[in-house]
């Protein structure tokens, strides 16, 4: 059976990319990192690279570890946001201005803010699951990196609609990712039948 013949998606021409956007891995990419991993543009310029976030790849980590003597860290996990720079924590929420310093990366979702409102958020009992997901590190690629992966079908780029976005702060590892490709339609259909380990068949 030829899997990459039939898992090959026709782009149909180049897509721009843009802060915001989603990308999904194709099902076989074996790459350690970013097997099955669901990616949120946060920035895109075509001379310096782009910059994203993985939103999927749960660390055994706690917020805890990160800031010291915290005994409320403890109940928060931390995601890895990337092979790069992987001691610079980040944070994506869907609080608005609620932390000063945010800034809206897609409708209705921001990244950073001001770590003493955050603490304080936290501290006096505020909602976290599905409202807000730390990472340390983040994704990154070249001057054109990423496009030549998207004409090789590395990638599907996704541009997400406004009323979507509600569940990319809940979820994890290959869950996560089948949910986002069901999202794409039947044109990928072909993508969700591929096992997570086909060599284990």
């Amino acid at each position: 059976m030829d899997l990459d013949g039939m898992l090959k998606i026709d782009n149909q021409g180049e897509m721009p990319i843009r802060r915001g956007d989603f990308l999904l891995a194709e099902p076989l990419l074996k790459e350690d990192f970013f097997s099955r991993a669901v990616v949120l543009i946060l920035d895109f310029d075509a001379n310096n690279g782009i910059m994203g976030l993985t939103l999927n790849k749960l660390t055994s980590l706690t917020l805890a570890d990160i800031i010291k003597g915290w005994e409320q860290g403890q109940r928060i996990p931390i995601y890895c946001g990337g092979p790069v720079d992987t001691e610079r924590l980040f944070m994506l929420h869907s609080l608005g201005d609620k932390f000063s310093g945010s800034v809206e990366i897609c409708p209705g979702i921001f990244v950073g803010g001001k770590l003493d409102d955050i603490v304080n958020y936290i501290n006096e009992g505020g909602v976290i699951e599905g409202k807000m997901r730390f990472f340390l590190g983040y994704s990154g690629w070249g001057s054109g990196q990423l496009q030549d992966e998207l004409e090789n079908d590395t990638w599907a780029l996704v541009h997400r609609a406004d009323d979507s976005l509600e569940d990319i702060l809940r979820g994890q590892d290959n869950a996560f990712w089948r949910r986002e490709v069901e999202r794409l339609g039947p044109r990928y259909r072909s993508w969700l039948i591929v096992p997570q380990n086909p060599e284990e068949n």
